[in-house]
């Protein structure tokens, strides 16, 4: 029936036809649905109203009509590219400094604008097409946060295109919903949580045991973790600690500040972390998650939210140690080295944070 069925998740009708010129043609029509079966039905009318849709008949022309000179037809003004094209244009523009997780998140976020509103012209939107789109991500569940990635985008996008063409307004400014800070979703792990944490932990297979119980004894982020390879498990001072870096083509920080070492908390090797490691000698300690654009935690993190022992994601564990650090009064500079972030005192910026592995150990058993 020439379904087709876009990355969104809307069904379209599609139709490939050949032009006299031997040019292959793709026609799609949305069918704004996200049921099969609507669609089918959708189809049928669809074609259902071609089929009985009258020709117009051809009559002969008379013979003294034939003889009379036609008037000449204006030519006919260029069509404004549709904004596929210039959204096309616009990113190949600025894939020259963005991150391959980014081109494929602009993508995404643009072409949703395009299959909600149709594909026109860029002048051709209007406030109430820009303030309908809006309100469809308001009714779609996504956070404010998530919202506002979208708006933001396409406001960039429309403000490029407003200096490279006459006549188009930038409809997306001033649209951002106002900042709610999401306490409840990144909000820390109570005492009774984590104890829960760690039990359910213990209940899981080797890998997602040593993920879980890293993150929640290192805050380290969830790509810190998945991308280790064996080697980086260091006995520094006669402290094993764990070696944040980007040294392998598959490895990489998401600031300078990110890399240091993070001496692994008693709990841990108690455990029996070490012998893990010891049986993963030569690789990737995690050698069950496949590297996507966007590092190691791709699957980590859908299979975490799915298996969570509590309604909280796996990052908001890095807020739990740093809350804890913070309230057991650990120095300032301390809390930076093993969150890997700036305290802006440049003898402390450097690889380690700059602190001795041994007072970070110590800072870490009495927190944590």
């Amino acid at each position: 029936m020439n379904l087709w069925l876009s990355p969104h998740g809307i069904w379209y009708y599609r139709k490939v036809t050949t032009l006299p010129c031997g040019r292959r043609k793709e026609i799609k029509k949305s069918l704004h649905t996200r049921d099969k079966l609507t669609a089918r039905a959708a189809v049928a009318t669809l074609l259902a109203c071609v089929r009985s849709r009258p020709k117009p008949i051809q009559l002969p022309a008379a013979p003294h009509e034939q003889s009379v000179a036609q008037p000449m037809t204006p030519a006919t003004k260029p069509r404004a590219p549709l904004l596929s094209v210039l959204s096309d244009r616009y990113q190949k523009e600025k894939a020259l400094s963005w991150a391959p997780k980014e081109r494929k998140n602009q993508k995404n976020y643009l072409g949703s604008f395009i299959e909600a509103i149709g594909d026109k012209p860029a002048a051709g939107y209007s406030k109430a097409d820009v303030v309908k789109f809006k309100e469809g991500l308001l009714n779609s569940g996504k956070s404010p946060a998530t919202i506002n990635k979208y708006l933001q985008k396409l406001s960039l996008l429309f403000s490029w295109l407003a200096n490279h063409q006459e006549g188009i307004v930038n409809h997306f400014a001033g649209l951002k919903l106002q900042r709610v800070k999401e306490t409840k979703a990144r909000s820390g792990y109570t005492m009774e949580e984590r104890q829960r944490f760690i039990q359910w932990a213990k209940r899981q297979e080797p890998y997602r045991r040593w993920i879980a119980l890293l993150g929640l004894y290192t805050g380290a982020r969830a790509n810190e973790i998945c991308q280790l390879y064996a080697d980086d498990v260091v006995l520094v001072d006669n402290i094993w600690c764990i070696k944040v870096q980007s040294g392998r083509p598959d490895q990489k920080l998401k600031t300078d500040n990110s890399k240091r070492l993070i001496p692994i908390h008693s709990a841990v090797l108690e455990a029996g972390f070490l012998a893990f490691v010891q049986g993963r000698v030569g690789g990737r300690l995690f050698v069950e998650l496949p590297h996507r654009q966007d590092g190691y935690s791709h699957l980590w993190g859908q299979w975490f939210s799915r298996n969570r022992p509590v309604p909280k994601d796996f990052h908001s564990l890095r807020h739990t140690v740093a809350t804890i650090l913070k309230d057991k009064g650990i120095p300032l500079q301390f809390a930076a080295a093993i969150l890997g972030h700036t305290n802006g005192a440049i003898s402390y910026d450097r690889y380690g944070g700059g602190v001795a592995v041994e007072k970070l150990q110590a800072a870490i058993e009495a927190a944590l």
